[in-house]
């Protein structure tokens, strides 16, 4: 064995091992690039690079050149809760968290019957996740901030790349800064 071979392996293998770190790091292909929006409301957020603010609509997000009949999108909004803007703490918020418009406008049939839906909830958020009877994904996210009289609502509609946005919604929304007092 030649001195460059002894010495070519080691290399080899140190190579890889970077370009491993940097997949795991950057997440590889597996999530979808973001980039970082102040929304309307004044909630800074992540979205799907690309995607545009829809004009009538500045809660919602549509994939490049998306129109109104598209079936993806992603929304994120400053809301009050069931019973109007409350300064409520997290148990308060924990409490209510079911009633939310989020979560009770998600369950109502608007056409498209909701199946396999799981639900989800710890200190600060609740998640819906759900497929359409047309084979779609649906993704409802609630993020609760002590104190506040509202909270951080997310929601995507998806056909395309759901296993890669289904996640990022949810770490989109849990990740948002809501609006300075």
């Amino acid at each position: 064995m030649t001195a460059v071979t002894r010495r070519l392996a080691p290399l080899v293998l140190l190579a890889l091992g970077v370009v491993g770190l940097v997949l795991v790091v950057t997440g590889g292909e597996g999530g979808p690039s973001l980039e970082r929006v102040v929304t309307s409301d004044g909630i800074e957020v992540d979205i799907p690079e690309g995607w545009e603010q829809v004009d009538d609509r500045p809660f919602e997000y549509r994939p490049p050149g998306g129109v109104a009949p598209s079936p993806d999108r992603w929304l994120v909004a400053w809301a009050c809760g069931p019973d109007g803007c409350a300064t409520r703490s997290l148990a308060e918020w924990a409490e209510i968290s079911e009633r939310l418009p989020t979560f009770v406008g998600a369950r109502a049939d608007e056409g498209e019957l909701l199946f396999d839906i799981e639900e989800s909830s710890d200190d600060l958020s609740r998640v819906l996740k759900a497929t359409t009877a047309a084979g779609g994904v649906r993704v409802f996210v609630a993020v609760f901030h002590d104190g506040s009289d509202h909270y951080v609502e997310c929601g995507l509609s998806v056909f395309d790349d759901v296993d890669r946005l289904v996640e990022a919604i949810v770490v989109a929304c849990r990740g948002a800064v809501p609006p300075a007092s």
